[in-house]
């Protein structure tokens, strides 16, 4: 019979005929995919790889959490899921490198809104970065400047950097221009500028498949990463930065802070969008406070410059560091000073400044001057402007004085019922509840000023900053007094203002009217002013008494003292959150 000998011959030619396309579809798919991924590591610094990984992580993530988190599961499971997210993330972030670290750190910042493990695992990503050969460094030095070579620019360039971040690192050099001057050159990685777009994309990607997936709302954060990481990349804003808090000290600072803070010159013709050079500062960081001891340095010298610096900015200048953690932070012998010790602080990396708008600085040293003065209808006020509801847990936030509290949180009842409660609500059911406050906070901060963020972080690092130092100085009363002087200022400028001839309703005022019109205001100034530092003045005295009486029970007691004002009036802080969101919080989350 051919016909079925004819058919097996067919079949068995077409099974060959494809298996000969296929295996022809494999290896072209196979030469295609590593073509791409040699082009992408020669010529993209492997930013189309680094996406590539970024989006299967969150996607493992997310199914993980999907598949994984269910009702059903024990305490032990549900943390697993966390350790595993936190773990791919933290491998994802330092795999990718660059502008990856920043997102990580950005994460980190945050975690007080996540499980636990994020904050641990994450938290690691501020440890030192490596560096890039100079091999690589060169050529953007000289990109930067057409036409020069690095021998052309600098003199003794060191072929190893002596700081390393995610995205630039620093080496020390001297000026061909001025062979004597001693200079630091900051240089942004090769890398960063190919990888900038597609970091940025799989930011983006990512943030939206994360609020898709589990309805958390975090879009309306990205636009503001995104603008504070590309301001962090031009090293020429970088450079106004500082020359703008320096010439802010000289103008505006008293005395004792133009003298106990330096920050360093910049240098103009060798600086450029992603090298930026300035003068060498030897000094002791803050990130070694034993070494600051050693050497003979007071702590309380050291924090009375550092708070009073950060306090000067946020009240008073509105030009404000958005980063002013130790390693940003040198402590040196003041130059013109031979007689005696003298510190002079000297604040590095101004990448990242936030600009107040005056109202938002005139509101934030009213609600200061409200919490100290118990004006609840003040600060209630102003919250709400802000779209916060709870005025007096922002006031501890602020002022660190203890809240009274008058409502509890949906599922806060008494003792007994909270002890049966907990027999019956799985550790799934109060992860979910977290979750609904995590996302019930971060909707409410999409109304929040974007000033108000950064200021926070900032007087929470100085807050640690004083801790890491035994707290030597009370920060609230510093900080209490430049915001009734930021005010002060603020009122009378507006009392003096030409705009006060200015009616809407009856046009320009008589003189006699613009000068009492004047008056009223200067002595409401004047009175606003008094009335505060009254307040601040008997807030120390409490917090000095509370401490004279620890001290004196210490003694006594023959134990060291630990419990200052400040450490009870920060745990008073812990309680009072905790009490009204329902979960134990970890308050050097806000110190990242």
């Amino acid at each position: 019979m051919p016909f079925p000998q004819n058919t097996a011959l067919l079949g068995r030619a077409w099974r060959q005929s494809l298996g000969g396309r296929t295996g022809r579809l494999y290896l072209a798919t196979g030469v295609a995919a590593g073509a791409v991924y040699e082009y992408d590591r020669r010529f993209q610094a492997s930013a189309i790889s680094r996406t590539l990984r970024a989006f299967w992580t969150i996607a493992v993530i997310s199914a993980d959490y999907k598949i994984n988190f269910r009702s059903e599961r024990g305490v032990e499971y549900l943390n697993g899921i966390h350790e595993r997210a936190s773990r791919r993330l933290l491998s994802c972030c330092r795999d990718n490198g660059g502008l990856f670290i920043k997102f990580g750190q950005s994460i980190a910042v945050q975690s007080a809104l996540l499980p636990p493990p994020f904050r641990r695992e994450l938290s690691t990503l501020y440890d030192n970065a490596p560096s890039s050969p100079i091999a690589q460094i060169t050529p953007v030095i000289e990109r930067s400047f057409p036409g020069k070579s690095i021998e052309d620019l600098f003199i003794d360039f060191s072929p190893t950097a002596v700081a390393s971040a995610s995205v630039a690192q620093v080496h020390t050099a001297r000026l061909c221009s001025n062979p004597t001057q001693r200079v630091a050159v900051k240089v942004q990685k090769p890398e960063i500028q190919l990888q900038i777009g597609w970091d940025l994309f799989a930011l983006r990607t990512c943030a939206r498949l994360i609020e898709y997936a589990f309805e958390i709302p975090i879009m309306w954060s990205v636009n503001e990463v995104e603008e504070r990481l590309r301001e962090e990349l031009d090293f020429e804003r970088e450079g106004n930065n500082s020359e703008l808090a320096s010439r802010d000290l000289s103008t505006l600072g008293d005395r004792q802070l133009r003298r106990g803070v330096y920050i360093p010159r910049v240098f103009w013709n060798e600086t450029a969008k992603e090298v930026l050079t300035t003068e060498w500062v030897d000094g002791t960081s803050l990130v070694h406070p034993q070494q600051l001891t050693s050497e003979g340095w007071s702590n309380k010298d050291i924090m009375q410059r550092m708070v009073s610096l950060f306090a000067f900015q946020i009240f008073v200048t509105g030009n404000v560091h958005g980063d002013p953690h130790p390693g940003n932070i040198l402590v040196r012998q003041h130059p013109e000073n031979r007689r005696w010790k003298e510190p002079q602080l000297v604040l590095l990396d101004h990448g990242l400044y936030v600009r107040e708008s005056r109202a938002f600085r005139r509101q934030y040293a009213e609600f200061w001057r409200a919490a100290m003065v118990n004006d609840k209808r003040s600060m209630k006020r102003i919250a709400h402007s802000w779209g916060m509801a709870d005025a007096g847990i922002f006031s501890t936030m602020v002022s660190l004085k203890p809240p009274q509290l008058h409502g509890r949180m949906p599922g806060h009842h008494n003792s007994g019922t909270k002890d049966q409660e907990s027999n019956v609500r799985t550790h799934y059911d109060k992860q979910m509840e977290l979750k609904a406050r995590a996302v019930a906070a971060l909707r409410d901060s999409r109304g929040l000023p974007p000033e108000l963020v950064f200021v926070t972080r900032n007087m929470n690092i100085v807050r640690s900053n004083n801790q890491s130092l035994g707290i030597p100085v009370n920060r609230v009363q510093i900080l209490g007094q430049y915001a009734a002087l930021g005010l002060r200022l603020m009122l009378l400028d507006e009392a003096i203002s030409p705009a006060r001839r200015y009616s809407q309703v009856h046009g320009v005022a008589p003189q006699r009217d613009t000068i009492l019109s004047r008056f009223a205001g200067i002595v409401s100034a004047e009175w606003s002013y008094v009335t505060f530092r009254i307040a601040l003045w008997i807030a120390n005295v409490g917090m000095s008494a509370f401490n004279l009486w620890g001290r004196l029970q210490a003694l006594i007691l023959g134990q060291p003292f630990t419990r200052s004002a400040d450490v009870v009036l920060d745990e008073a802080l812990r309680k009072a959150l905790e009490k009204r969101l329902g979960y134990t919080i970890d308050t050097s989350l806000l110190t990242a």
